[in-house]
């Protein structure tokens, strides 16, 4: 039995159901078990990782936890929140496992919790630095040490360090947001460049370390690099959208993050953008993906294969909800 934790996420969905292709017993843990749909014979969990009372009966049974909850935000105003969810939930989980016996794990971490240099290719086996780092950053950074002292107590735990995960499921956060962003044919957009990896990849480099764990590793997943005109006009073509057309430049995108914070304020909406959200598209980070290749012998999906793909997913979702 393998325990999804975030199972109504973008990336937590696609693991349930390739699990469930492959008949794999599956049971989940989500905050509210109305709100999504799971394979027949998935068993949900309603439950939280900041609740560890609703830990303990989810893991009963289970011998493997794929752990995918998190809060990505770039808020600065949700501080709190994000390392409460983050390191705390990390750290509960980790506990609960420990406590139950559940010997497995795989960690669903973050490229920003990589020692992120600009203008450099980026290894697993840099050191952390937070001189580019966020709120959201450290808190990814703090749950994978949560992870590796789940490690030196006994577990067999592995991580993947995904960049932005492309789906076209229309979740409206995450990479949900650029894909809405398209489809409703904004017109501005940055110059600045986008780290993408397909979920598909991703499952399938979760699932080769189900069958061949890599204790105490990370792995890297970055399919590759594109900047945010050339993604735009991408996916605005699949569409026969218009994709944005006008640039801003560096001062302008803060401006409008600084804009995006307060409107975030005054409507309680999450902002599209924050003032440092909005300076880390103006950096080029490069990541080497090379320890994933030979180790796990994964090969990344191609962008035109991964905007076909999603680009047509998100189209019939939205259609097909209207």
């Amino acid at each position: 039995m393998i325990l999804v934790t975030g199972a109504s996420g973008l990336l937590g969905q696609h693991l349930v159901e390739t699990l469930c292709q492959r008949g794999v017993a599956v049971s989940v843990l989500v905050r509210k078990a109305a709100q999504t749909s799971f394979p027949a014979g998935v068993i949900i969990h309603e439950g939280d990782v900041l609740d560890v009372y609703s830990l303990g009966a989810a893991l009963q049974g289970v011998d493997t936890v794929i752990h995918s909850a998190g809060l990505v935000s770039f808020n600065p105003r949700r501080r709190d929140e994000i390392y409460a969810v983050n390191v705390e939930g990390t750290r509960n989980i980790v506990n609960a496992c420990l406590n139950y016996g559940v010997n497995t794990m795989v960690h669903i971490s973050s490229v920003a919790a990589l020692g992120r240099k600009p203008n450099a290719v980026t290894t697993e086996a840099d050191p952390w630095t937070g001189q580019y780092a966020d709120d959201y950053a450290r808190s990814k950074y703090l749950a994978e040490l949560e992870v590796f002292r789940g490690g030196e107590e006994g577990m067999t735990v592995s991580l993947v360090n995904p960049a932005v995960i492309l789906s076209g499921q229309p979740l409206h956060r995450s990479s949900g947001s650029l894909m809405d962003y398209v489809w409703n044919e904004r017109p501005f957009f940055t110059k600045g460049r986008m780290n993408y990896v397909d979920v598909r990849d991703v499952s399938d480099a979760v699932m080769k370390l189900l069958e061949n764990p890599q204790p105490g590793e990370r792995f890297t997943l970055c399919g590759g690099g594109i900047s945010y005109p050339e993604f735009f006009m991408a996916v605005a073509k699949r569409w026969k959208k218009r994709a944005p057309y006008i640039g801003l430049p560096g001062f302008t995108v803060r401006a409008f993050g600084a804009a995006e914070e307060l409107r975030g304020l005054i409507t309680g909406r999450e902002p599209m953008v924050t003032r440092h959200s909005a300076t880390m598209t103006t950096r080029n980070f490069r990541y080497d993906t090379s320890k994933v290749t030979s180790a796990l012998g994964l090969r990344f999906r191609t962008l035109d294969e991964t905007l076909d793909w999603c680009c047509a997913r998100y189209e019939q979702d939205v259609r097909g909800n209207k």
